[in-house]
């Protein structure tokens, strides 16, 4: 793997990468938040609960560890800030269930979405709020956005900066 890509093939592996994210999430989303209320709940949130945190410390460990060029790392870090983490958090939630048992308010897919994205964020409106376990949920997803947010502004100055001295000294 080349370390500065620059052709759709030295590209290949981190697109793939990415629609990964994309695809793995998105179907968790969907799944978890579309069980009937028969089979969600406690149980089934607490192991998605634990499998989401083993993939959010994967991919932070991933990130770190594995993606040395910082076009790639931008790459896949706004994938994951846009869609693969809001769209995972939201997949917990529905998988707690509806009915106020996680979020109050929430009675379909798309709420714990836009509740997700909402805590992602920090925005907080307040229409919708945690409850119970998903008090603790909402508040690991903030974090996450801020760490994730955090990350994503100093790779992007990183890359900006490493290009701006390149161009600077032809």
């Amino acid at each position: 793997m080349p370390a500065d890509p620059t052709t759709f093939e030295d590209w290949k592996p981190t697109l793939l990468a990415a629609l990964g994210l994309i695809l793995v999430s998105t179907m968790a989303w969907y799944l978890l938040s579309h069980l009937n209320e028969a089979t969600a709940g406690t149980t089934i949130g607490t192991a998605t609960t634990i499998g989401l945190a083993l993939l959010l410390l994967w991919q932070t460990w991933y990130y770190m560890t594995r993606v040395r060029n910082p076009k790639r790392q931008l790459l896949l870090m706004g994938i994951s800030f846009i869609q693969a983490v809001p769209f995972l958090f939201a997949a917990v939630y529905g998988s707690y269930g509806y009915h106020d048992l996680c979020v109050e308010g929430a009675r379909r897919p798309s709420d714990v979405l836009y509740f997700s994205y909402v805590t992602f964020t920090t925005v907080g409106f307040g229409d919708l709020r945690p409850i119970g376990v998903c008090r603790a949920l909402a508040v690991a997803e903030a974090i996450t956005g801020y760490i994730l947010l955090g990350l994503f502004v100093a790779a992007a100055v990183g890359l900006y900066g490493r290009t701006h001295r390149a161009r600077r000294n032809l």
